[in-house]
């Protein structure tokens, strides 16, 4: 299929084969500031996969930036070697690759201990710490991290750097008006917040030639007052280019205040939808070619962007996260196989836990050095799948993709489980795409799906009588009932089907968070956008606890714009004729509030294991997955789905 997707691009001295680029993304896959094998394989991987350029995540220059241990160090000697396989694993296929060079100043995310290094007294605005601020002589020592960075990164086989300079970073911290109150050389003007870029920029020009690419990552606005706008990075990268210190620029948004929401948009977010802000950043004349990052994640909307000119090259990480084959498929006009990024942010989220980042939809995330393709059987067997959840569908379609006849049994009319039900929630639509991919599948392979009959113990007697048949049970989760006090109220559930008939309301609902996900919080939206007057009560400390925090920021914006009443640290107390009250978890005190004319629970789930209970450990039962084990997330469901699939 014909795209200016895959035109050659020029960069620098390089030339890409397509218009694709892997943008940073921390991973977590590093160990004690070192590059490990898995960190290696998750880079190869994207470029086997056919991206036009792989941009790393960031890496440490200087021992005053060291965000969490899982950080590559680029100044530790120990570190090089294993900078050098990953050139090399990335080269093998033909792709070229970028060392982001990074430092947090204010930003020390995860350092519980030390004091960061910071522009001006201003405090972090995520953390709030307040740095220390640096002296002119540890403002040129860093610089000279920097070059030295990059000329490890060049002697280590990198194509070139990437200077990061966006998302409230120390660069950012130099440009930024908002963080930058000196009135020294550094500050006090433009060319003076500039001064530090330059410095650097210009170093590792001097130190590496003009065959090194020199690329930088900027915030095209940083959506707070007094910050950084699109004119402002427009100039920026109008002067660097005059000075020719800059062959790429890739254009983000936002920093560490509650615009962080905009650095990684969620699915409630439509596509690209800075685009705007990144085209008024591009300097009407300029040269240097722009990387468009921020959920670009369709064909059509990547095309736009280069057909508009609003960029020249389409910087992805969450979506070649979910499929790295997503550049090849693309090519070959086979969109129909991809595995489609659904901006969930599980994996940002999981990440700025300290733990190694996960896809809910792509089980080979963070397994790359090991995984193989699924294998077909010598021994095909019949298998019943019984559940039509996230778990069944995709153990279904994995065991059949490898020779095995395969029934999926599921007792409601339509199969999805809890995908069907948030799918159908407002701004959560994005979890349908996992469900088409998981339906394309299972009629790509013959899956025999079979709904609207509950599958009993005497059903799954007489499949495993038969000599090779065996049953794997996906039975899924149910809700736990909902307090006594409320059962005056007829509470309903998240997932309960009278959802799907819920007309236009004009009274009081409450929705009783103890969920702390969407589970709750799609509800909360549905009934907004029904017309009701709604409250939100949870016994936590905050609402949507299980969420990442960008969507957390999202979802406290979307319930203030409402007018949707928040109470936390509250669960239900007891029922009148007019009122409801619910108490206080910590005094004990409680408020009045109107009875509702409809209330949900949203509470903790059981396993729908009954089935499983019966038979015991009847070998021919492959065992449970998902819910039916213990009440979890999608995540795990699917997980879980794809190495059973893979082990009958």
């Amino acid at each position: 299929m014909t795209s200016a997707l895959f035109d050659d691009v020029a960069v620098g001295a390089l030339h890409l084969k397509n218009r694709l680029v892997h943008v940073a993304t921390v991973g977590n896959y590093g160990r004690e500031g070192l590059p490990t094998e898995e960190l290696i394989a998750y880079y190869a991987r994207r470029a086997k996969g056919g991206v036009g350029l792989i941009i790393t995540e960031g890496v440490s220059v200087h021992p005053s930036s060291q965000p969490n241990p899982s950080v590559v160090r680029a100044y530790d000697p120990a570190a090089w070697p294993g900078l050098a396989r990953l050139a090399s694993a990335v080269h093998a296929h033909g792709v070229p690759i970028f060392l982001q060079l990074w430092h947090v100043g204010r930003q020390q995310l995860w350092g519980p201990v030390g004091s960061p290094w910071g522009v001006s007294a201003a405090p972090d605005a995520l953390s709030g710490v307040v740095p220390h601020i640096m002296s002119i002589a540890q403002i040129v020592e860093l610089e000279n991290a920097f070059i030295d960075s990059a000329v490890v990164a060049k002697e280590a086989g990198f194509d070139g750097v990437e200077i990061h300079g966006a998302h409230g970073y120390l660069v950012t911290q130099f440009l930024s008006p908002w963080s930058n109150t000196r009135t020294d050389d550094y500050g006090g003007s433009p060319e003076g917040r500039m001064r530090f870029l330059r410095n650097i920029l210009k170093g590792i020009r001097d130190a590496c030639g003009t065959d090194f690419v020199l690329g930088l990552k900027l915030s095209g606005s940083e959506f707070v007052d007094g910050g950084l706008i699109p004119a402002d990075t427009r100039e920026i990268i109008a002067e660097l280019e005059s000075h020719a210190l800059v062959d790429v620029v890739g254009i983000s948004q936002g920093n560490f205040s509650l615009s962080l929401e905009r650095h990684v948009p969620d699915m409630h977010f439509p596509p690209a939808p800075f685009a705007d802000a990144i085209a008024e950043a591009r300097p009407p004349h300029a040269k240097t070619p722009i990387i468009a990052i921020g959920r670009i994640m369709d064909r059509q909307t990547a095309e736009e962007l280069v057909s508009n000119g609003v960029a020249d090259l389409i910087g992805m990480a969450r979506a070649l996260i979910s499929d790295p084959d997503l550049p090849a498929r693309w090519r070959a006009g086979d969109d129909a196989h991809v595995r489609n990024c659904i901006s969930c942010n599980i994996c940002w989220g999981i990440i700025h836990t300290g733990k190694r980042m996960l896809c809910i939809h792509n089980p080979e995330v963070g397994a790359e050095g090991s995984w193989e393709p699924a294998q077909r059987t010598d021994t095909p067997r019949t298998i019943h799948v019984v559940g039509g959840g996230p778990a069944g569908m995709e153990a279904a379609w994995v065991a059949a993709s490898r020779g095995h006849r395969v029934r999926l049994w599921e007792a409601a009319g339509e199969i999805g489980g809890q995908l069907r039900y948030l799918s159908a929630m407002p701004g959560l639509g994005e979890f349908g795409g996992i469900l088409a991919y998981q339906k394309a599948r299972l009629a790509e392979y013959g899956v025999d799906v079979c709904c609207g009959h509950a599958v009993t113990h005497d059903d799954v007697t007489e499949w495993t009588q038969q000599d090779d048949a065996v049953a794997v049970l996906a039975t899924g989760s149910l809700a736990q009932a909902p307090p006594r006090v409320l059962a005056e109220l007829d509470p309903l559930v998240p997932d309960d089907q009278r959802w799907f008939a819920l007309g236009a309301g004009d009274g009081e609902a409450i929705v009783f968070d103890e969920d702390g996900s969407y589970y709750a919080y799609g509800p909360v939206d549905r009934l907004l956008g029904l017309g009701y007057r709604v409250s939100v009560a949870t016994s936590r400390t905050d609402v949507g606890m299980n969420l990442d925090y960008l969507s957390r920021i999202g979802l406290q914006r979307r319930l203030r714009e409402s007018g949707a009443r928040v109470y936390t640290g509250m669960q239900p107390g007891s029922v009148t004729a007019e009122h409801l009250y619910v108490r206080d978890v910590y005094s004990g005190e409680s408020i009045r509030l109107p009875r509702p004319l409809l209330t949900v629970w949203a509470g903790p789930r059981v396993a729908n294991d009954t089935l499983a209970r019966a038979f015991g450990r009847d070998g021919r039962l492959l065992g449970l997955i998902g819910d039916a084990v213990s009440p979890r997330k999608i995540l795990s469901a699917i997980h879980e789905g794809q190495l059973l699939g893979r082990a009958l």
